[in-house]
Order: structure tokens, then sequence, then C-alpha cells
């Protein structure tokens, strides 16, 4: 079964769906608080989140990331990386 490919899009609303897509992925990880501003999708599987952190241990403090998810076949979210917004 092919996957039609299509252009990213920029949501600056994060739904309940796209909340509940990222708890799953981040499933496990304890002392990160991950609040969505923004989301980058192309529709299918690709997940690009915009998050405001914060952290318990105040010199870990990472202020904005990019957290990238992939859906998997079965529905699954698949964290792919955590990287750190400057």
């Amino acid at each position: 079964m092919e996957k039609e490919n299509k252009g990213l899009e920029i949501m600056n609303i994060v739904t309940s769906k796209d909340k509940k897509i990222l708890s799953k992925a981040l499933n496990g990880i304890k002392g990160w608080n991950f609040n969505p501003i923004a989301v980058v999708t192309n529709g299918i599987e690709d997940y690009y989140f915009i998050c405001k952190v914060k952290t318990i241990v105040e010199n870990l403090q990472m202020k904005m990331a990019r957290i990238y998810i992939k859906i998997q076949e079965n529905n699954k979210p698949r964290l792919l990386s955590i990287e750190e917004i400057v």
C-alpha cells in the first residue's frame, strides 16, 4: 500500500488528538514537561512538535524543543528525536 506524499503543514492550534500522540510518544520520560505550542505535520505519519519545556532540575533547563515523532504502521507513535531550539 503506497502512502500519498503531502506537503508539510504548520498548525498553530494543537488538537487533543495531537496532544495524545505526543503523550504516547513521550511515555516514560520523567522530569520534563513538554507543552506543545505548534505542530508541523504531513497529515500521514510525520509530526514535528514545537514545545515549551520545563524541567525539575534547574541546571538542565531547556526552554524550547522540537520533537520528531513518526507514526508506525500499527498507528503507534514512535519518538525519533528531541532537539533543543536555541
